[in-house]
């Protein structure tokens, strides 16, 4: 299975973080801590592994405090990364959503695709960082944080407000796709949950397109209620799906509205403002509404 992805980045208030306490792998009793995120201290993980996927996309794998532990996120929730520039030495703080299972043990595996320095604009200061670690390097985490939680069978907590749907439809673009994955996971990995789930995933080329793999797979396997669709902005020649951006167009043709339905986007903040626009026009209501 793949791992996480970048969907944010933290305001000034989050810098605060910076001065809390640092990492905590043991209990008060003097256990072992059987969850590793912590809400209100750093915990640092080991980097174990780098994977190349692409030029611009790796798999980096951290090893937790145990090998029994788990990492201890919500499905829908996400986590901080914390590490220090290579360069400056100033310390980068940045929102991911792993891909882990969630009752993976002893591993947390984090999908980033790489923004590298061009000679017309800098790049990402946090996936630049990462790429530059040597194995077994220390990375901070802490969490989970987030307004959304999906709890199992069309049942959802937005911000302690518990609500009950019987579809999902999830729109994502580039590196958003990972909180969409992580919810659509949960979803068809428990058989007896009834939801169903369409998703909407907009690339530039069948190459950006990342978790197709495991997307398809979970699609083929439960089609009965699972739907992917693709579209590419600079398709090649021989794509057979859709081409060109998601708009309120493309969901109205592939996703019908009604008032058990809830909207799970993430996305390019250009993505997002357009299809909000689009989907309240069309008459969702900003409660059906999810932005991560």
């Amino acid at each position: 299975m793949m791992p996480g992805y970048h969907i944010g980045t933290l305001d000034v208030a989050a810098q605060k973080t910076l001065s809390e306490p640092e990492m905590h792998t043991v209990s008060d009793n003097g256990e072992l801590e059987p969850m590793f995120l912590r809400t209100k201290a750093w915990t640092t993980a080991q980097l174990h592994s780098k994977q190349i996927i692409s030029s611009d996309t790796r798999i980096f794998t951290f090893r937790l405090a145990h090998d029994g532990q788990i990492i201890g996120l919500p499905i829908g929730q996400h986590l901080m990364i914390r590490l220090r520039d290579p360069v400056s030495r100033e310390a980068i703080i940045r929102s991911y959503t792993p891909i882990s299972d969630p009752l993976k043990t002893g591993y947390l595996d984090v999908l980033v695709k790489v923004y590298f320095d061009t000679t017309a604009t800098k790049g990402g200061r946090m996936s630049q960082a990462l790429d530059a670690l040597p194995i077994g390097h220390g990375v901070d985490f802490k969490g989970p944080i987030g307004k959304f939680e999906y709890l199992g069978h069309g049942l959802c907590n937005i911000s302690g407000t518990e609500r009950r749907v019987s579809k999902f439809v999830m729109i994502c673009a580039g590196s958003g796709v990972t909180p969409i994955f992580q919810v659509f996971r949960a979803v068809m990995k428990d058989k007896s949950d009834p939801t169903r789930c369409t998703v909407l995933s907009g690339n530039r080329s069948i190459e950006d397109i990342l978790c197709k793999e495991d997307l398809d797979a979970l699609a083929q396997a439960h089609g009965d209620r699972a739907q992917v669709i693709y579209t590419l902005t600079k398709a090649s020649d021989g794509w057979q799906g859709l081409r060109g951006r998601i708009d309120g167009k493309l969901v109205e043709k592939h996703c019908q509205k009604d008032e058990k339905s809830m909207v799970l986007i993430c996305g390019p903040e250009a993505l997002e403002k357009a299809i909000h626009i689009d989907l309240r026009q069309q008459g969702w209501a900003d409660d059906q509404l999810l932005f991560f």
